[in-house]
């Protein structure tokens, strides 16, 4: 097997999957000259509302924006606090500072989700993420929120197609962010986002804000939009979203049967995880991820740090995970061979 490669994405491999689909849609815009802000954005919009049961969904140019947005939407400010998990990617943090606002971090449980923030002062809302896919404690955190009435937003950009009892990711805030970045589990071939809300107002604003506040409900705004090429792409890929979902479930499966004795991060009872990262524990990572590399199989660290860095020995889980995770590779298109391959080099790694 030397000298076999195994790279940690697979985009190219949907794309080969529906390339020609793919190219006609892109192609179709083109020729058609409305390139922007047209009828696909409007139809992808409507349809990913319509999937995720939500009243509205704005197409904006990432989900770090869309975050941002959706901060603003409800009312926050530079004189607001909002609560965040310690562990994350940078751009849920980095939207809470781009906001101004003061951020109170709080540390995960062991599965890399908000944990308990117990006395802490009342926030002005909370802000939180499904890490790697598994649903948080959706059911303590909705409670809390609607106890004291402050908004609660969902960072649902790596949970799309994850589920907590009967709630779809996407419906679990009162704004709810999606990221169609390229390593996501429904990419564009270049990158977007969705805020999807029930509120008119919020709505309002955020289509105000992706485009300048041309529409009077900002004062200034930002340009930040899907294009209609992408937005095309997209909902093919939105027609096509349960059965890669499956795929992908079925490739955790097997990593699931193969090394039964690795420690995985997985979502909690009564949840359904989107599966968008395989993250396992290992005490030996970093040794664990230069083995793998030399054998042909591309992994990743998600994260090496925590969101504060600063403050160490605070956030012992959220510390604990940066430690000792390591992502492998999953998605779609990873051959059930290739899954057997990665395990048994695992386990050779592991007794050997």
């Amino acid at each position: 097997m030397t000298g076999y490669k195994i790279k940690f994405n697979g985009v190219d491999r949907l794309y080969k999957d529906y390339s020609w689909r793919l190219s006609r849609r892109a192609k179709a815009v083109w020729e058609s000259g409305d390139v922007l802000q047209g009828k696909y954005l409007n139809q992808l919009e409507t349809e990913i509302a319509k999937k995720y049961k939500r009243k509205y969904a704005i197409g904006v140019g990432s989900a770090t924006d869309g975050l941002y947005f959706a901060m603003k939407a409800v009312g926050l400010n530079k004189s607001s606090t909002v609560l965040c998990p310690a562990f994350s990617y940078v751009a849920t943090a980095g939207a809470i500072r781009r906001l101004g606002a003061d951020i109170r971090f709080v540390d995960t449980d062991e599965n890399g989700n908000i944990g308990d923030w117990g006395i802490m002062g009342l926030p002005n809302a909370i802000l939180y993420v499904n890490m790697f896919g598994n649903p948080a404690d959706y059911t303590r955190i909705r409670k809390y929120c609607d106890n004291h009435k402050i908004p609660l937003i969902e960072d649902a950009a790596q949970s799309q197609g994850a589920v907590h009892g009967k709630t779809p990711s996407g419906a679990m805030g009162d704004v709810s962010v999606f990221s169609f970045d390229p390593m996501k589990n429904m990419p564009s071939f270049g990158g977007g986002g969705m805020v999807l809300t029930d509120s008119e107002e919020v709505h309002d604003t955020v289509v105000s804000l992706r485009r300048h506040g041309i529409s009077g409900k900002d004062k200034y705004g930002y340009n930040s939009l899907i294009s209609e090429d992408h937005a095309n792409q997209l909902i093919l890929l939105l027609s096509k979203f349960d059965r890669l979902q499956g795929m992908r479930a079925k490739v955790c499966k097997r990593y699931e049967k193969n090394i039964p004795e690795v420690q995985m991060m997985c979502a909690g009872p009564g949840t359904k995880s989107s599966h968008h990262k395989l993250v396992i524990l290992s005490d030996r990572r970093d040794e664990l991820k230069a083995y793998l590399e030399t054998k042909g199989v591309q992994t990743k660290i998600h994260y090496k740090k925590t969101l504060d860095s600063h403050n160490v020995g605070k956030y012992p889980n959220a510390e604990n995970i940066c430690a000792k995770a390591l992502s492998l590779p999953i998605y779609p298109h990873l051959k059930m061979k290739e899954v057997d391959y990665i395990c048994d080099r695992i386990k050779e790694f592991m007794y050997v």
